[in-house]
């Protein structure tokens, strides 16, 4: 097994084409066929399967490629380790954060470190928390900010907690029900949460409160959409206080007060162990750590380190 095997079915996989696959990786198409059919002969299965949708992994390959990923990360990872201790500075670190986690201290750090390290390619990428962790572990992810609460059966990952984000309940402009006071007044209405209800903060409140789930969600993961619901539906939505007080948000739809208080979240950092850690994936995170330890300051003290 070969590192430009594994490179051939993981590029082959996620662009469902071996003619995408040779133009990403600009190797012609027989010599990627050919790489894979000596993949397949070596480990005596078949792993790719043609179909009107393109072509997909069987059941092995779908376990080659989980792990071919790993390896071909790594591999960059090393490299780029390489080149640091050379002297250069510009490898690359991939980034994910969920839809209500960057804050102005991760942008500052972002700014920051793009000025004193331009070389670096940062790469940014939005996704639910449980993504989040799954990138993570499958090597697609140096580093996260997620708002999934740390937890013991997620093991191999470095937790730091950051800050604690406020949650607040919305509805539209206008709303017959803008000015209630407890959650037993919302319950007829429908309810836009951006997670199902037995996971989302909404459904924490009920059940620390004993009060029976609205029979109405609608879960809307989409940022954009979540936000034009909200504006022009009757439905009582949750969001966090930071993309509330956001003019386009804060503009359209009224807080509510009410009696009763809705859960927060728990911000934090989430990177795999130091030793598998880039001195650039290294360098970032002690930024953020210090930064939000810091508010006032951009800088940490490890910026003058070689």
């Amino acid at each position: 097994m070969k590192l430009h095997q594994l490179r051939a079915i993981v590029a082959i996989c996620e662009s469902g084409s071996i003619q995408e696959a040779s133009r990403l990786l600009h190797i012609s198409q027989p010599a990627l066929s050919k790489s894979i059919k000596e993949l397949e002969s070596e480990l005596g299965v078949p792993l790719l399967v043609r179909s009107n949708r393109g072509i997909t992994a069987t059941a092995y390959g779908e376990h080659l490629v989980r792990r071919a990923r790993l390896v071909v990360e790594e591999v960059r990872r090393a490299r780029d380790e390489i080149e640091t201790l050379k002297g250069a500075m510009d490898g690359q670190v991939t980034i994910g954060v969920s839809p209500v986690t960057p804050s102005q201290q991760f942008a500052s750090c972002i700014v920051s470190y793009r000025k004193r390290y331009p070389k670096v390619q940062l790469q940014i990428h939005e996704l639910r928390p449980a993504k989040l962790l799954e990138g993570l572990r499958e090597g697609q992810l140096d580093l996260a900010l997620t708002s999934h609460p740390p937890s013991r059966s997620v093991e191999g990952f470095e937790w730091h907690e950051l800050y604690a984000q406020p949650t607040t309940l919305a509805v539209r402009k206008g709303h017959p029900l803008s000015k209630a006071r407890s959650l037993h007044e919302l319950l007829d209405q429908e309810w836009l949460l951006p997670d199902a209800l037995e996971s989302s903060l909404a459904g924490r409140m009920f059940e620390e409160y004993g009060v029976t789930p609205p029979q109405r969600t609608l879960v809307c993961a989409s940022v954009v959409l979540y936000a034009e619901l909200a504006a022009s539906t009757d439905a009582v939505s949750s969001w966090s206080r930071r993309v509330f007080d956001l003019p386009v948000v804060s503009g359209n739809l009224d807080m509510l007060s009410i009696a009763e208080r809705v859960p927060g979240t728990d911000i934090s950092l989430v990177c795999r162990p130091a030793e598998l850690r880039t001195r650039e994936t290294q360098i970032l995170v002690d930024d953020i750590i210090y930064a939000f330890k810091h508010p006032n300051t951009l800088r940490s003290p490890l910026d003058n380190q070689p």
